[in-house]
């Protein structure tokens, strides 16, 4: 063999992989094909399959931090795009996809994840009627989980507002889109079934895309639904738009003002219907009062001829014993106030302004004027003193200070 240049198996099979790997042309490749024996490995997070169409098939292989951005699982069966470069595995010399991206062949990504999410949740029997809780008829306290901002919360708060104010309204607000929407969405659901422990809750949003709605279809938060104790009316997007959460709550709304028809009677309603019962009720009791009152009547007259009499002088017996100690009582109360008054006068009479003046009291005049003060005479003046029983005229000898003490 001199003369030949003879080539390793590892020399062919590494040239083969330079020349592939150098071509632009077979790098970032979209390919169609059909998924078959589709593997997760467990431990890696890596993904191997093969794609295949009507003639041909070629493996695949996904590493685990391009599979963890897929919104869906693949599967056998399926349709799909992918992006992906050629390359050769130079330990078996085997053509082979290395894919970064794998896209539904005519159905989008989120719908499929959607899809698959809703029939694995209905296959553990998150979406069965007999989990689903009865609403309170008469609510006093509703929460609500919602946007602070959107409109939303002025359509429940509006709604309830005009029909049944009596319920007071607790918002936990939540961002109703975007990364944080689910983490969000979940811890409202945990503190108002928690903490605000409110008779209802009410979560959702007003209309938007499906990108919009997608926080709504996120599994952890379906199942912080289904574990809620409190009941919950999903009420997120418009009519025609369906969400995990609605598929799992105790009740779905198609807007959020039916959520709130569906919270809470209608007052109005109720009252009316209170006033029929009322009038109903009335006229049913005096019907069987009447009936009553003509029984009595009836059994009343067979009875009445030898019960009055006897029940007459018993009544009057009494009466009397009645009239008697009430007499007595009457006496005896007047005897004792006839004593109590007797003792007041005895002591008025003593301490009437007379007796006093008898006592005690004088009055001093100087020429027929009153005196009130000894300043008003002088060493020598005349003047008379008037006492109860008679006067007296007196000439000023001498003054000295002092008076009677009080």
């Amino acid at each position: 063999m001199a003369g030949f240049n003879i080539l390793t198996v590892t020399q062919i099979t590494s040239y083969l992989k330079s020349y592939i790997d150098e071509n632009k042309k077979l790098s970032g490749v979209y390919i169609r094909g059909e998924i078959t024996d589709f593997r997760g490995n467990y431990y890696s997070g890596h993904c191997y399959f093969t794609l295949k169409d009507e003639s041909s098939e070629i493996s695949c292989v996904m590493f685990r931090s391009y599979a963890d951005r897929l919104r869906f699982t693949p599967s056998d069966g399926m349709s799909v795009i992918v992006r992906c470069d050629l390359s050769v595995y130079q330990k078996s010399c085997s053509c082979q996809l290395y894919v970064y991206d794998i896209q539904p062949d005519g159905l989008g990504a989120k719908h499929l994840a959607f899809e698959q999410l809703k029939e694995r949740l209905l296959k553990e029997g998150l979406f069965d009627e007999g989990h689903k809780k009865a609403l309170p008829k008469y609510p006093e306290k509703i929460g609500v989980i919602t946007s602070a901002q959107g409109a939303a919360i002025h359509d429940i708060m509006n709604v309830l507002g005009r029909r049944w104010p009596l319920a007071k309204l607790v918002l936990t607000p939540v961002a109703v889109q975007g990364e944080e929407a689910p983490k969000q969405l979940i811890a409202a659901v945990i503190k108002q079934d928690t903490v605000v422990k409110p008779d209802l809750i009410i979560i959702g949003r007003g209309g938007g895309s499906s990108d919009d709605l997608s926080a709504f279809n996120d599994e952890e938060l379906a199942r912080a639904v289904y574990n809620c104790k409190t009941p919950i009316i999903s009420a997120v997007g418009h009519e025609t738009d369906f969400s995990i959460c609605d598929f799992v709550a105790d009740l779905r709304a198609p807007t959020p003002s039916a959520a709130a028809e569906l919270a809470a009677p209608n007052a109005e309603e109720l009252m009316q219907t209170l006033d029929s019962n009322a009038e109903w009720l009335e006229s049913t009791l005096k019907r069987k009062i009447d009936t009553l009152s003509s029984a009595l009547e009836r059994i009343n007259a067979v009875k009445f001829k030898n019960l009055t009499f006897r029940k007459a002088d018993n009544y009057a017996e009494k009466l009397n014993a009645y009239k008697k100690s009430l007499l007595s009582c009457v006496q005896q109360s007047i005897g004792k106030k006839q004593t109590l008054l007797s003792e007041e006068l005895i002591k008025l009479d003593v301490n009437s302004p007379s007796n006093l003046l008898k006592r005690s009291v004088c009055r001093a005049e100087k020429d027929g004027a009153k005196l009130k003060s000894a300043s008003q005479l002088q060493i020598g003046d005349s003047f008379e003193l008037f006492f109860a029983d008679g006067k007296i005229d007196a000439t000023v000898i001498n003054k000295k200070e002092g008076g009677i003490s009080p």
